[in-house]
């Protein structure tokens, strides 16, 4: 049962970084170096081990539908609620208000179902699942509350957001075990899908929005990480 931790640490995590922005001094950080990071460790989870976990578990062929669907249904769910990676000249964030934080919530189930999907196809695999979602939730978690605070709500309505988009992280890996263990592998291509549009489409252009060498190394450093820890656990 180790991935319903996992689960709730990245459930932690998300709140905790959705916390900075709310009640201490970070409100003011510029977060583009942990979001850079984060990018590098979703895309690099989602090829280094999600996918070659999914085409050995499915048939052939049968891991890109579910891979392409993963990647533009968030890509829907996020331009129809107008809350990731909206440009300010572009969109109107007061009008995503609530009904925005079901793309985030979304978001948040899916990387819980993923946790317990890799968990049981393989425990390695759960375990670097989990700490990417762990290490994205962090800068998502902060995102959401400075989302909420743009749009003219209180730190209490904030904080309700940020609990609300970040528990469906362990629901989703309390569901995941009730799915067929031969679905695994779809479900695996489906959310490997959706952590390469989160972290190329979502996350990396928020962190080069203002680009350094930092930035660079940053993300380069994340995706490293994977097969780096991969190597170091014999996976």
């Amino acid at each position: 049962m180790l991935y319903l931790l996992y689960a709730f640490v990245a459930t932690a995590a998300s709140v905790s970084g959705g916390l900075l922005p709310l009640y201490t001094r970070f409100r003011d950080i510029e977060n583009n170096y942990l979001i850079g990071f984060a990018s590098g460790v979703l895309v690099s989870t989602a090829f280094f081990e999600m996918l070659p976990e999914a085409v050995s578990t499915t048939a052939k062929g049968w891991f890109t539908l579910p891979l392409v669907a993963g990647f533009f249904s968030l890509y829907l769910v996020e331009k129809a609620v107008m809350i990731h990676a909206c440009k300010e000249t572009e969109c109107d964030i007061h009008h995503a208000g609530w009904v925005g934080m079901i793309g985030l919530g979304l978001e948040s189930l899916l990387d819980g179902i993923a946790i317990t999907a890799g968990y049981i196809t393989n425990p390695v695999l759960g375990l670097l699942i989990g700490f990417a979602v762990i290490v994205h939730e962090l800068p998502v978690g902060f995102s959401t509350s400075v989302i909420m605070k743009c749009s003219g709500y209180s730190n209490r309505d904030s904080l309700i957001a940020l609990v609300a988009t970040s528990a469906p992280t362990f629901l989703g890996a309390l569901l995941a075990g009730l799915f067929p263990l031969q679905l695994f592998g779809i479900l695996l291509a489906f959310t490997a899908g959706t952590f390469i549009y989160i972290g190329a489409s979502d996350l990396l252009p928020e962190a080069h929005r203002k680009t350094d060498w930092t930035v660079v190394a940053m993300v380069l450093s994340g995706a490293l990480l994977i097969p780096v820890f991969e190597a170091v656990l014999g996976f």
